[in-house]
């Protein structure tokens, strides 16, 4: 695998003048002129991009973001976003980076962390449903169809003593809903927790549970429940100018638990970048989009994931046989260790310039 670097000075001067295939040849970034020709050819090829540190930092969103996605828009270049985010439905989170990104986003370009549960839905009926603020993820399970949604919320109004550090407040307490006695069938974390001291409490105890009855304790102390974590990053970028704990550290504190309670070691199920299936599920979102939106016939040839965490990003789409590009805007910042299987083809300053690379290399193929 090649792995290189590029700034933006290098990119101004090795970029081609002219476009091939119907999309822009160049542009300088400094002038922002776009050229184009009038040729109209399907491209075979697609964009990945991941969105936090990539296409918006926290609540802002970058410049470069919109610049490369309206670029790709008006050149009917086919892209998804894909992202370990999650806590909110699928239509509210698109609603919401449209109106920043300014430009129109389909719910079918949206891939986030828990969307895949969607698959779950017929597996289980009463789940535990983990993290996102007050009782938003319990709403995302159920648009999903999942018939009964529990959160710790709904726990610890019943039973306060369960966990008497809990820091819910008393608006958020109206959100709870009434326990039923039905044993539970699953866990699974949606999103980042908000209290990490009562969510562990109540998953320990329903995973030790009797049958995932609530309040009872096997005599072995064996896992009686599956979990299910949707996201296994231990690091994401916001405003903060270092990156800060994501879903992963929530997931290895559970794990630590875990062992020390019971001497087992935890069996969980992790989705998200960088595993596979969450590449296959895009592959074919992209493959589905490309066709619908544009009529492009035929599988495409290449993918180009742009992220900025080399741990989920990179790694998951260097192991699907992606073209990984990784962008310094997040979490990744120059002098950081990269294992081999976490090391891009190229690492450039911004999403941008990721796309005018891509775009570069496209050119060279043909």
């Amino acid at each position: 695998m090649i792995y290189m670097t590029i700034h933006t000075t290098h990119l101004r001067r090795c970029l081609p003048t002219v476009f091939k295939s119907g999309f822009l040849a160049a542009t300088k970034v400094a002038s922002r002129r776009l050229l184009t020709t009038e040729t109209d050819v399907a491209p075979n090829f697609a964009f990945a991009f991941d969105i936090d540190g990539v296409l918006v930092r926290g609540a802002k969103p970058l410049a470069e973001g919109k610049k490369a996605l309206k670029l790709l828009q008006e050149h009917k270049v086919p892209w998804v976003l894909l992202t370990n985010g999650g806590g909110k439905s699928e239509v509210d989170r698109v609603a919401d980076l449209s109106e920043k990104l300014d430009i129109e986003i389909s719910t079918k370009q949206f891939i986030q962390s828990h969307t895949p549960f969607r698959r779950l839905v017929d597996n289980y009926s009463k789940v535990l449903v983990v993290g996102g603020d007050v009782d938003t993820c319990r709403h995302v399970a159920e648009d999903y169809g999942f018939k009964h949604c529990t959160m710790s919320l709904d726990v610890i109004a019943a039973q306060r003593s369960i966990w008497p550090f809990h820091r819910f407040s008393p608006d958020e307490l109206r959100h709870a809903r009434s326990l039923s006695e039905d044993p539970f069938d699953a866990i699974l974390v949606f999103n980042d927790s908000r209290d990490w001291g009562c969510d562990t409490q109540v998953i320990v105890d329903l995973l030790t549970s009797e049958g995932g009855k609530l309040g009872t304790k096997n005599s072995k102390l064996e896992q009686t429940l599956p979990i299910y974590f949707s996201n296994n990053d231990l690091l994401w970028a916001n405003e903060y100018h270092l990156p800060r704990f994501g879903q992963g550290a929530f997931r290895t504190c559970i794990e630590k638990v875990f062992k020390d309670y019971t001497g087992r070691d935890l069996q969980a199920t992790i989705i998200g970048k960088p595993y596979l299936f969450t590449y296959e599920y895009a592959h074919g979102v992209l493959n589905e989009w490309r066709q619908e939106t544009f009529g492009y016939d035929g599988k495409l040839k290449r993918v180009y994931m742009v992220g900025d965490n080399p741990a989920s990003d990179i790694t998951g789409g260097n192991g699907y046989g992606w073209y990984s590009i990784l962008v310094r805007t997040g979490v990744f910042k120059d002098g950081d260790k990269l294992d081999a299987a976490a090391k891009p083809k190229i690492v450039v300053d911004n999403v941008l310039e990721a796309v005018m690379h891509a775009i570069q290399n496209e050119i060279k193929l043909k």
